[in-house]
This record gives C-alpha cells, sequence and structure tokens, in this order.
C-alpha cells in the first residue's frame, strides 16, 4: 500500500462556532523519488474545529482510488481520538448514537469517511498536535479566499502572492511543479 500523510489547519480552535476556514496538504511520495503535493481549502459558516477538520479529512479521502496508509496530522484533538479509538465505528453500530444516548454531532461527515475508508480499504490513523505546516496554515489561512465548495482547488499564489518560491518553505515544492 501507498503511504499518504494528510495535513489539516483550520482557523477556528475547540468548539469556538463562527466562519470558519479549513485547509488540507495531501503529500504522496512517487516511486521515482519525487513528492507530490495537493492542497485545498474550505470556508463554512456555523462551523467548529472539528467539523472544518472531517470535512478537509472526508475530501482529501475522497480523492485517492486505490488503499492508501493514511496518516492525518491534525491539530484537532477531538478527531485524532476519534480515528485512533475506533469511535465512528461504534457509533454507526449504535445508530449514530454516543454512549451517553445523544446524537453524534457530524453524523453525515462521519459516515462518509467511514464509507470512503471501507470503499477503498484505507488504513486509517492519526496523529494530534502541530505538524510541519501548522505555522504556515495559520498564518496564511486567514487571509485565504476558500471557496465554499470543498472539491475547489486553491492555487498557490491564492494563498500567498509574495511568494514562498525560493527558500526553504515547505512548499515550496508544490509550486508549479505536478
Amino acid at each position: 500500500m501507498k503511504a499518504v500523510e494528510i495535513y489539516i489547519g483550520t482557523t477556528l480552535r475547540g468548539s469556538a462556532r463562527g466562519i470558519g476556514k479549513g485547509m488540507y496538504i495531501m503529500r504522496a511520495h512517487l516511486a521515482d523519488g519525487r513528492v507530490h503535493e495537493r492542497m485545498a481549502a474550505v470556508e463554512i459558516d456555523g462551523a467548529t474545529e472539528s467539523r472544518l477538520a472531517l470535512y478537509c479529512l472526508r475530501d482529501s479521502l475522497a480523492r485517492f482510488q486505490y488503499a492508501c496508509e493514511v496518516s492525518v496530522h491534525t491539530e484537532c484533538t477531538y478527531m485524532a481520538a476519534a480515528i485512533n479509538s475506533h469511535w465512528p465505528e461504534g457509533w454507526r453500530g449504535m445508530g449514530w448514537m454516543t454512549g451517553r444516548g445523544t446524537k453524534v454531532k457530524d453524523a453525515g461527515l462521519w459516515r462518509d469517511i467511514l464509507w470512503h475508508l471501507e470503499d477503498t480499504g484505507h488504513a486509517l490513523q492519526a496523529v494530534a498536535g502541530r505538524h510541519e505546516f501548522s505555522g504556515w496554515m495559520r498564518a496564511n489561512l486567514p487571509r485565504l479566499y476558500a471557496p465554499r465548495d470543498i472539491f475547489g482547488e486553491v492555487a498557490g499564489e491564492a494563498l500567498n502572492p509574495v511568494g514562498y518560491r525560493s527558500g526553504g518553505h515547505p512548499m515550496a515544492s508544490w509550486h508549479g511543479e505536478d
């Protein structure tokens, strides 16, 4: 199985609600040694950190047509704990109710994520906490125009018109190379 890393960042933290932006960067190492990176963003009104992160995860998983070992790097500790503890599978078995008898928030997003995992055979694990793109995402997400359509691609220039094309910036390899 191919190994893929997904890095997710959001403008909202915790349970705060508002107009939030989320972004993900997918990275795969190709057989010829090149690194392939893609990114996309979303903007949602009335979102929370976990909802934005779930939208990003759902979209990124939908882009793969084959089984991958997927490592999700996110600052959303709730999403990471749910993935690593296999809570969504348990919620589905209980009719999308929690152990306390309340409805699971964002059950439709979790349902879609489980469907993608089962349809493609992905092996999913999550890593909670800051990741190598956290600072870059935190600086650029508020300035980013993120279409409401999660499937929209965001040009690298839209993130930083002045550019990180040179220097050792983590996204330098993304600009202009496919």
